[in-house]
C-alpha cells in the first residue's frame, strides 16, 4: 500500500481549488454575457416601446386639437366667439376635473 503524506493531500486539495475555481469563473462570465444579452434585448424592446407611446401621444394630442377646434369653430358659428372659448374651456376643465378624481380614488 501506498502511504498517502500530508504533501499529496495538500496538492490534490490546491488541484480541486483550482478546478472549482475554473468552473466558478466559466459559469460567472457565462451567466454574465446572459444577462448583458437580456439586458440589451429589454433595452431595445423598451426603446420601441417608448417610441410607440410618444407617437401615440403626440398623435392623440393632435386629434384632441382638431376636435376642439372644430367644436370651437362649431359653437362660434351659432353663438358669440367668446361664449364658444369659454364653453369649450369648460369642457377642458370638466374633463380635468374628472381625470383628477380618478387619480384621486387611485391612490392607496
Amino acid at each position: 500500500m501506498n502511504k498517502v503524506t500530508i504533501s499529496d493531500f495538500v496538492i490534490a486539495l490546491i488541484d480541486l481549488l483550482e478546478a472549482e475555481s475554473r468552473a466558478l469563473q466559466e459559469n460567472a462570465s457565462r451567466f454574465m454575457r446572459e444577462q448583458q444579452t437580456s439586458l440589451k434585448e429589454t433595452l431595445y424592446r423598451g426603446g420601441w416601446m417608448v417610441a410607440w407611446i410618444a407617437a401615440a401621444v403626440v398623435a392623440l394630442l393632435g386629434g384632441i386639437g382638431f376636435l376642439s377646434w372644430a367644436l370651437y369653430r362649431f359653437l362660434a358659428s351659432v353663438m358669440p366667439e367668446t361664449g364658444a372659448m369659454l364653453i369649450v374651456g369648460g369642457v377642458y376643465l370638466l374633463i380635468a376635473v374628472l381625470f383628477a378624481r380618478l387619480a384621486m380614488r387611485k391612490r392607496p
